[in-house]
């Protein structure tokens, strides 16, 4: 089986990561050993275009699923980074500084940008989405996305 879920539409391919958890706007988790590493969706980024800019929060900070946990820059649009799971951040990824670009050249690899302590998985579960839920969820807003511009 395929590492992603991929669909193509016009000359973009957009990917789902088997493995991660999603929420509804389209930021993933990988829980492992009770650490989740954070970051943007494939389908979010493509559709906000070159990041430019990234500001996060510090290392410490509790957070809970929903939260903001700061703000992506890209060349169209700013957007918050939103916190799919509750716990505590104990590692901001440093190369976001001087490469925030990673997040539209490997969203789901290079260009994770948290990792949180999860603290009550079993109650973040229920707001977020499987690889193949998220997938068909992706699939409808690239449709919708698409259909704004024609």
């Amino acid at each position: 089986m395929s590492e992603f879920l991929e669909t193509t539409y016009d000359k973009f391919v957009f990917k789902a990561k088997v493995g991660c958890l999603y929420t509804r706007d389209d930021f993933w988790a990988q829980v492992e050993g009770g650490v989740a590493t954070v970051g943007v969706a494939d389908f979010l980024q493509k559709i906000k275009g070159d990041v430019a800019f990234i500001e996060t929060v510090e290392p410490g900070l509790m957070v809970k699923q929903g939260d903001e946990l700061g703000k992506v820059e890209t060349i169209k649009a700013t957007f918050s980074i939103i916190s799919p799971v509750t716990g505590k951040i104990i590692e901001v990824n440093s190369d976001m500084d001087a490469s925030p670009h990673f997040i539209n050249q490997d969203p789901y690899g290079s260009g994770w940008i948290y990792r949180i302590e999860v603290t009550d998985l079993e109650k973040d579960l229920v707001a977020l989405l499987d690889a193949q839920a998220y997938f068909e969820l992706m699939k409808e807003k690239i449709n919708e996305e698409m259909n704004k511009k024609g």
